[in-house]
């Protein structure tokens, strides 16, 4: 109930021997409990058998299904009392929260929450259940999940007087039990829902065991020897990083003024047309894309074709200007057809588009058939 999924465990001869392994337990429509099971023996009608719940996995399920009380009441405490519950997993390794809200949750909301759960784990507070009429529920301040049905009798878990739930679930009988609470994940899966991920005890331990190593990982490969220091040093690298880019593009820039250097005073007539076709030497389709800006403020051709090869991946770009493209020359469609000649495709405007393709020895047959379709 409330999520939880179903215990696990065997089905046993009054001598020990396994018949069936439970796998999943269900209500039936009339209230019974419907075991599906894994027969490994033989079962008879009429026979006695010990049914063993398997003991470790309902206890972990039990702390997260205790967690998710803790969850839902802090969420309400941080977020407001808009914030309710709308579907919930309770599994032996993990758990799942789903709550309404009208935004984002941001980190420091997400981190008040799991500070509140925790104290509440740390505060060592007793859990209890009792079963009452729905009406001395609701005067106890239990809390309904929303939009369920309930009959007239209904069971309330309570947490100290930190919360109180309708709740049909298995709870361990102190929030001690859980040791500790981690989230792992949280985000929007519809509109006004989010999803939070979490874990407790011993999955908990291991998840933060996780964390540390790949901290300690990412400090040995920046080479800082004291682990506080990693977000310093990440910092400057990434100031540094910032720096070459800014060199590396001046640079690139002035490669790509010098490969343009004369070609745009190379445009050659075809048909009716004037073309500049040219394979040039420079870093990829941002440069190309500078070119074709020069390009089309000089006015140097009617139709441009470039191409370039980086780390065997090649780079096309075809512009055509407003004549070209009264003469019923567009350039997404030029490029389309000359860009599987260097093995790959792409798209663009009437006056200008781009390729990617991984041939670099088909860039002179893609600029040789730029002209034959010029032709006609």
């Amino acid at each position: 109930m409330g999520g939880q999924v179903a215990d696990h465990g065997d089905i046993k001869l009054i001598d020990g021997t396994v018949v069936a392994h439970v796998t999943d337990v269900q209500h039936a429509p009339n209230g019974q409990n419907l075991h599906t099971v894994d027969v490994v023996g033989e079962l008879k009608v009429g026979q006695t058998y010990w049914l063993e719940v398997e003991a470790e996995r309902r206890n972990k399920i039990s702390k997260n299904h205790t967690a998710t009380h803790l969850l839902d009441q802090a969420l309400r405490m941080v977020l407001g009392e808009h914030t309710h519950q709308a579907g919930s997993l309770v599994e032996p390794d993990y758990l799942r929260f789903d709550f309404t809200n009208f935004g984002q949750v941001t980190p420091e909301q997400l981190q008040e929450v799991e500070r509140i759960v925790n104290e509440q784990i740390w505060a060592s507070l007793p859990i209890s259940a009792i079963e009452t009429d729905i009406e001395h529920a609701k005067q106890l301040g239990a809390i309904a999940m929303f939009g369920d049905k309930y009959g007239d009798i209904v069971r309330v878990v309570s947490i100290g007087d930190f919360n109180k739930e309708f709740d049909g679930g298995t709870h361990p009988s102190n929030t001690s039990a859980l040791g500790l609470f981690k989230i792992t994940s949280e985000s929007g899966i519809g509109a006004g829902v989010r999803r939070v991920e979490a874990v407790t005890s011993r999955e908990a331990f291991e998840y933060l065991n996780q964390q540390q190593a790949l901290l300690n990982d990412t400090a040995h490969e920046l080479k800082v020897d004291q682990i506080n220091k990693t977000p310093q040093k990440a910092a400057q690298l990434q100031a540094d990083l910032k720096a070459a880019q800014k060199t590396i593009e001046g640079l690139q820039a002035q490669l790509a003024a010098q490969a343009a250097a004369g070609i745009f005073d190379s445009a050659e007539t075809v048909g009716e047309l004037t073309l500049i076709a040219q394979a040039v030497k420079v870093a990829g389709m941002n440069e190309l894309r500078q070119l074709a800006d020069e390009w089309k403020q000089k006015n140097a051709s009617d139709v441009l074709v470039l191409a370039t090869a980086v780390d065997g991946k090649v780079s096309l770009l075809v512009g055509a200007n407003k004549n070209a493209n009264d003469h019923d020359v567009k350039a997404g469609q030029l490029i389309k057809q000359i860009a599987p000649s260097v093995g790959g495709g792409g798209g663009g405007r009437d006056d200008l588009a781009q390729a990617g393709g991984k041939k670099p020895d088909g860039i002179s047959a893609a600029l040789n058939m730029a002209k034959t379709i010029l032709l006609g």
